[in-house]
């Protein structure tokens, strides 16, 4: 009889915690500047930065991000090499399901690279209970205003 309740107990324990699964992040995603450039003074500028990604392309292809499509935006600081700001992206799965992430910049890197941490910061559908987040390294072409990021870290869904 104990046996029975022990394991009964465990069902619903298991059963009101929920399935978490946890998606690798690392991919890249592609798309098109509008981003304005503000010089401040001698190695100081302001970048009033947006990005239209029409594409992620996850290492996963089973990541809930991978085929995402939307905006980033946002402004950043840059002084002697060091970088300051932060932004959002809003980002549509094909199935309707929506994300919302944050990002903060950190620092630029040679060839006008820029890098920082995004995370997850709410959701609808599949996206609803989501958490997680990683790095990124962003860079824009200056000529033609194609960009590309590439992302690191880790989403969890429940």
């Amino acid at each position: 009889m104990i046996k029975g309740l022990a394991i009964a107990a465990f069902a619903v324990i298991a059963a009101t915690q929920g399935h978490a699964e946890v998606f690798n992040s690392d991919g890249v995603a592609s798309g098109q500047s509008t981003s304005e450039w503000i010089k401040f003074g001698p190695d100081h500028n302001i970048l009033d930065t947006r990005v239209h990604y029409s594409k992620f392309e996850m290492d996963d292809k089973t990541h809930p991000m991978n085929q995402m499509s939307g905006e980033c935006f946002g402004v950043v600081e840059m002084r002697d090499g060091a970088a300051e700001g932060n932004g959002v992206c809003v980002l549509d799965g094909l199935e309707g399901d929506r994300v919302l992430l944050g990002w903060v910049a950190r620092r630029t890197m040679p060839e006008s690279e820029l890098t920082g941490y995004w995370t997850v910061n709410r959701g609808m559908g599949l996206w609803l209970q989501a958490s997680g987040g990683g790095t990124f390294t962003s860079k824009v072409n200056q000529v033609n205003g194609a960009a590309t990021n590439r992302l690191k870290g880790a989403v969890t869904l429940r």
